[in-house]
């Protein structure tokens, strides 16, 4: 998956709910993705 995480997956799912109108459910998934994973890219904080 190139690089990309669980972290990254939470960050996509968080803005696929936001675009399909769970605008709050979608920021919280993709800011605990990026909290707590670290972003995308392990190592790199996105």
């Amino acid at each position: 998956m190139a690089g990309i995480g669980l972290g990254g997956i939470l960050v996509i799912i968080g803005v696929i709910l936001a675009i399909a109108g769970h605008l709050w459910w979608g920021i919280i998934v993709a800011l605990v993705g990026l909290v707590a994973f670290g972003g995308f890219a392990k190592g790199k904080w996105y």
